[in-house]
């Protein structure tokens, strides 16, 4: 299975969270699993509850749940993934969307 959040796994290992990237965990109890090579995903909160994410949800709303749920959201990251999806956001609005690792800056 070819995972279609790399940016999503990365930041959440570099979070601390560990696993296959097919499904990564927290200390705390939350997890993230990546269901099909198209995007959607399932994260598992620490009070039992799951929220199921659309292959078209951006990462960066993806990243913060995870984060929010395992207690480790920080408003500087919100604000560095806020600017950088109006980054992308403006690209996309250019045509620009379509050159070589757009999906891994998104």
């Amino acid at each position: 299975m070819t995972l279609s959040r790399p940016t999503v796994t990365e930041a959440l290992e570099a979070a601390g969270w560990t696993g296959t990237p097919a499904r990564l965990s927290h200390p705390s109890g939350a997890a993230l699993s990546q269901m099909s090579d198209t995007g959607d995903c399932d994260l598992e909160c620490p009070s039992a509850s799951t929220v199921d994410f659309a292959a078209d949800t951006p990462d960066a709303v993806v990243l913060a749940a995870c984060l929010a749920a395992a207690g480790q959201l920080n408003p500087e990251h919100v604000a560095a993934m806020e600017e950088r999806g109006s980054w992308l956001s403006c690209l996309k609005a250019a045509g620009l969307d379509n050159w070589p690792g757009v999906d891994v800056a998104g």
